[in-house]
């Protein structure tokens, strides 16, 4: 016998669905039967939980914010560890939804939400990009990196690196498991960003 799912459950299911059929399909193909289909439960069940499927999307992108946010643990003091968790934490994203990146990067979903899509989907980008910003200016005051690194130059890098690992990974390009090739491209980072050492 199978259990009933709650309410909050039922609809993070739906908004999964929503993002593996929007990544892999694209919005010609989203429509509340192959949602259903790919969910298991009738049409109706889905308008149950949502209005119409323009807020099916949006709980889609509501989704997607979780799983990019979600905390890895305690925040730390030390902005690397949180740039590091940061870091982890999107590239364990796609383990969860592989689909993730075709939504994020596609302007398909931000169109189809109408004057109200492209500012959130510039507003989740933004945030990411805020994040890491925040993270060096920390660790240069704190003398933790390179007195000479250009924080904005280096904001871009890191995520353009995160989102190439991304693109690699959904093109089945990687040499390496997504947790191995995060775990270099940090260290690659890492060793990028730390103060010269004056031996005497």
């Amino acid at each position: 016998m199978t259990t009933r799912k709650s309410a909050p459950e039922r609809r993070k299911q739906i908004a999964d669905a929503a993002i593996k059929i929007i990544g892999e399909r694209g919005l010609r193909e989203f429509t509340a039967a192959q949602l259903a289909r790919e969910v298991g439960i009738t049409d109706a069940t889905i308008f149950r939980h949502f209005k119409d499927m323009n807020e099916v999307k949006l709980a889609a992108l509501d989704r997607i914010h979780d799983l990019l946010d979600a905390p890895a643990g305690p925040v730390s003091p030390n902005p690397l560890v949180r740039l590091e968790q940061f870091i982890r934490r999107r590239l364990h994203s796609i383990a969860v939804q592989p689909d993730l990146p075709s939504v994020i990067f596609s302007d398909q979903i931000s169109h189809a939400l109408g004057d109200e899509g492209p500012l959130r989907v510039a507003a989740l980008r933004n945030r990411g990009r805020e994040f890491v910003r925040s993270c060096l200016r920390d660790a240069a005051q704190q003398g933790l990196i390179r007195s000479d690194i250009d924080i904005e130059a280096t904001t871009i890098l890191i995520t353009g690196m995160v989102m190439g690992v991304l693109f690699a990974a959904k093109d089945g390009a990687l040499t390496a498991p997504i947790a191995e090739m995060g775990e270099r491209c940090w260290r690659t980072l890492e060793s990028m960003l730390q103060p010269v050492r004056v031996t005497q």
